[in-house]
């Protein structure tokens, strides 16, 4: 085990020392124990493995060329995946911490209310149910007792878990205890605004709903349909074309004279590739809408991109069907 783990953490160092540094940061804020540039090795040893397979098995009925966008395509694509994995359990714990704010804070008024000391209010308010706030709390109050002030140990939280709002409230509370001034009341001030923000925020996701459901309704539906009945076109205009010969010109037809420099095959293609970067941009537009964030939005992307291709694959059947039927 000693021996894989050295692996991966060598493999690590392939990646410059920036990105390692903001990955690192990243995995602190997920609440991963793991050590960062181990998961940022096992990531990048996935993706050599899955790469060598992926050659072996494309090598003997692709070309070359394609062999090789084929494994840069999947390396790529677990190193974003391993990345994203990361990111998203960093968001989840940012929104847990978040929810559990005003609650924490109340619990510490009521501490400090019944006489005891700012250190011990927040010790005590570290219950079960707050969750990755409470882990948090643990650490910075088992750190308080050392040569470190407590206004620093408790500012260490905010560099543990990314959040505004923590990092806002933990700067009023610090600067409140160095102030002097009444701990309790700020702090039933700042958990109630919170929970008015969270309100506020709730009520703004209802209120876009409707332009989710257009978006997803336009991605799912309308765009494979609309790309299911051009490629339909051009092979009915090929076929057409197959049957018809060029003294058809004389009768109204010329349209059918000439070769037609798009086929349907290309145009299969370039459809798929369309609606699996629309996917990927409309998720994005998602995450921008429901979490200001547009790397919150990726998490969409398996589910839309899925939907389009399966909506698209029977609209081209269904469209093929019917126009075998007309004629």
């Amino acid at each position: 085990m000693k021996f894989i783990n050295r692996l991966y953490y060598n493999l690590a160092k392939i990646i410059p020392k920036s990105t390692r540094k903001s990955f690192k940061k990243l995995v602190v804020f997920s609440g991963q124990k793991k050590n960062s540039n181990i998961l940022l090795g096992k990531g990048i040893f996935t993706g050599f493995v899955l790469a060598l397979l992926s050659v072996l098995i494309t090598v003997w009925f692709l070309e070359p060329i394609n062999c090789i966008l084929i494994v840069i395509g999947i390396f790529a694509m677990t190193q974003i995946i391993n990345y994203l994995v990361v990111f998203f359990k960093a968001e989840e714990r940012t929104k847990k911490v978040e929810s559990s704010l005003p609650d924490a804070f109340q619990i510490v008024a009521a501490n400090l209310r019944a006489g005891m000391t700012p250190y011990k209010a927040l010790g005590e308010a570290a219950r079960d149910d707050l969750g990755p706030l409470a882990e948090e709390i643990n650490y910075a109050t088992s750190r308080g007792l050392g040569a470190e002030s407590f206004s620093d140990i408790l500012m260490r939280i905010s560099t543990r878990i990314k959040s505004d709002v923590l990092d806002r409230s933990l700067k009023l509370f610090t600067t409140a205890m160095k102030s002097g001034g009444n701990l309790a009341t700020l702090l039933e001030d700042i958990a109630a605004d919170i929970s008015e923000t969270h309100a506020l925020e709730s009520e703004l996701k209802s209120s876009t709903k409707t332009y989710t459901a257009f978006i997803m309704f336009t991605i799912i539906i309308g765009a494979p349909l609309l790309l299911a009945i051009s490629v339909n076109f051009v092979q009915m205009i090929s076929d057409m074309q197959m049957q018809t010969s060029a003294q058809s010109a004389g009768f109204g037809m010329g349209f059918l004279v000439g070769e037609i420099v798009i086929s349907p095959l290309f145009l299969k293609k370039v459809s798929v590739v369309v609606l699996i970067l629309t996917s990927v941009l409309s998720s994005m537009l998602l995450g921008v809408i429901n979490e200001g964030e547009p790397k919150s939005g990726l998490k969409f992307v398996p589910t839309i991109m899925f939907s389009c291709l399966v909506v698209y694959f029977i609209t081209v059947n269904i469209v093929a069907n019917f126009l075998v039927g007309l004629s």
